[in-house]
């Protein structure tokens, strides 16, 4: 029943849009609606568009998720000349909040619209595609994991055209590479992602020498007790004596403060005191990042500086981690005991794992990170 209202109260915003009837010449309307992670394993591939011999005249408009602003404003906007950023929780639960945002984005008309995503959703991108105005609308064929079959047909409709993406799993940076490679038509030579901050200034203050253990993930379920977080920090301090910075966001102030009651010595307690570009900062000048499977561990990938051990219950398993070993080979991951013992079965636990996993992160034990670290330290 609440999707059918949903259903109702999205025609009936829709209908009251009134998209723009010009079309801008030379211009690009780029959506991106994902998570923090997801815009890492996508953000380099926006220079090669705006490079590209045909492209490189156009002017582009971002639509993007808040939660990766601060980000994207200083690291993209050398090549984005124009951002329109939505608040997903709003944008899904307020309906004149909604409205407002679709009329803006459908107040201008453009040449070219692209939405890369692979796992389309019909209220968020799909909607957005639909309601501007351009020649050219380019998506993602996708799996189309988030859409019922009635909601596949009627969003094909929305696009001109939809770059075909190959069946087979595949990392989420390639599987961008494979989009932008079929927009282009031509080879893309990155081979990694990359950020560079050399341009970044923080006024943090950090110790000389640090391991980061960051407490948060974007569910409860990929969470790593704080209890284990403390006992791989007290092992720190004992064998490596070495300080600690913790991170997280506001959701892990209580489990912050677990460790200012239990840890107090050598800990430098940052949860919720930092932009994103802080923890860039952080990332980049510690010896090792511990971490749950969150966006953490793709700013360590990216910036190639620290060794990363994950803590992993397999969700999403082959499209956000393992990472392949041609793009990294300081990604370290401890596993459920679960996925840890049928590794070589990959494509059976991908298949399993691939979209959602019920194990319990915390059948991982202290021990098994205590292990990786030290091959990796010692």
């Amino acid at each position: 029943m609440k999707f059918i209202i949903k259903l109702i109260i999205q025609f009936c915003i829709n209908s009251c849009i009134f998209p723009s009837k010009n079309i801008t010449p030379k211009t690009i309307l780029l959506i991106r609606l994902d998570a923090i992670g997801d815009y890492v394993l996508f953000r380099n591939f926006i220079q090669t568009l705006k490079t590209n011999n045909k492209y490189k005249d156009y002017k582009i408009t971002l639509v993007g998720n808040n939660a990766w602003k601060s980000l994207a404003e200083n690291l993209d906007n050398q090549y984005i000349d124009r951002f329109i950023w939505i608040d997903r929780h709003q944008f899904n639960k307020n309906f004149f909040y909604r409205h407002k945002k679709l009329k803006e984005i459908s107040s201008v008309g453009y040449e070219l619209i692209l939405s890369p995503v692979y796992n389309r959703e019909f209220f968020y991108a799909d909607t957005i595609v639909k309601l501007v105005n351009s020649h050219k609308k380019i998506g993602n064929s996708g799996d189309l994991y988030n859409l019922h079959s009635w909601q596949t047909k009627t969003s094909n409709q929305y696009y001109t055209e939809l770059s075909q993406a190959d069946d087979n799993l595949m990392f989420e940076f390639f599987r961008n590479k494979e989009f932008f490679q079929n927009v282009l038509q031509e080879d893309i030579v990155i081979k990694k992602p990359f950020i560079d901050i050399s341009t970044i200034n923080s006024s943090i203050t950090l110790p000389e020498h640090y391991i980061v253990l960051f407490l948060g993930a974007s569910a409860t379920f990929k969470k790593w007790s704080t209890e284990n977080f403390i006992t791989v920090a007290e092992f720190i301090r004992q064998e490596y004596k070495m300080d600690i910075v913790i991170c997280g966001d506001h959701t892990e102030i209580e489990a912050a403060e677990k460790f200012n009651h239990l840890l107090t010595d050598g800990v430098l307690n940052m949860v919720g005191k930092t932009s994103l570009l802080d923890i860039l900062t952080i990332i980049n000048n510690a010896e090792l990042l511990i971490a749950n499977e969150t966006s953490a561990p793709h700013f360590a990938v990216a910036l190639a500086k620290p060794n990363i051990i994950v803590i992993y219950n397999g969700n999403h398993f082959g499209r956000f981690t393992p990472y392949p070993k041609e793009l990294s080979d300081k990604y370290h991951v401890v596993y459920h005991p679960a996925i840890e013992n049928n590794l070589t079965e990959y494509k059976t636990i991908s298949n399993q794992y691939g979209y959602y996993s019920q194990l319990d992160i915390n059948d991982i034990q202290v021990d098994s990170i205590i292990k990786k670290m030290t091959s990796i330290l010692h």
